[in-house]
Parts: C-alpha cells; structure tokens; sequence
C-alpha cells in the first residue's frame, strides 16, 4: 500500500483558474488535524507552512518518518496546545504530500 493513500483529503470542487489560461477542477487538497474541536466549535487554529513543508505540524510524517517541522510548537502543553485546540494545515497546490502536484494526473 502507498503511504499516501491515508492521508486526509478533500476535494475541492471550486475551479481553480490558473495564471496561464488553464482550469484545475475538482482537486485533492491533503490536511493533518491535531486535538479536538470543541463544542462551541470556537477552539480551532488555521495554520499555514512555507513552500518547503507540509500538512505534517507535528508528530512524525508518515510518509517520510521526519518530525514535524513546528513540533517544538504544536502539541500537548506547548504554546499551541493541542489538549485546548485544534490545529488544521492544508498542505499547498503544487506539493507533494497529497495535495494537486506535479505528479497529479489530469
């Protein structure tokens, strides 16, 4: 089994009109979630990374078996607590952790 295969996906049925003329319908965008969102629903951090990481805030990649490359930040009893929040990253267009890539087939 490919390891990305587990990895949490939606599809976004907005098309995307890109700069050069061209029109990507209906895409993955892979996500990672950290805690629980709580009942009021009030509790939730948007994060986003650089070009260079990934939907993987914390924790170990699953693909690449790499630390999270914030998890010095995100996670029980740190600055971003994930016992009080819950902390969703998108993973960019273009990367390759799931989202629409290069490697994507239209």
């Amino acid at each position: 089994m490919n390891a990305t295969e587990n990895i949490k996906k939606i599809i976004v049925k907005k098309p995307l009109k890109l700069d050069c003329g061209k029109t990507i319908n209906n895409y993955p965008l892979s996500y990672e979630t950290y805690g629980n969102l709580n009942e009021k629903r009030d509790n939730a951090i948007l994060v986003f990374h650089a070009l260079s990481g990934d939907q993987f805030v914390t924790g170990t990649n699953p693909i690449t078996n790499k630390e999270g490359w914030w998890s010095y930040a995100v996670g029980p009893e740190k600055a971003i607590d994930t016992n009080k929040f819950f902390v969703i990253c998108a993973n960019v267009i273009g990367g390759c952790m799931g989202s629409y890539g290069p490697s994507s087939i239209d």
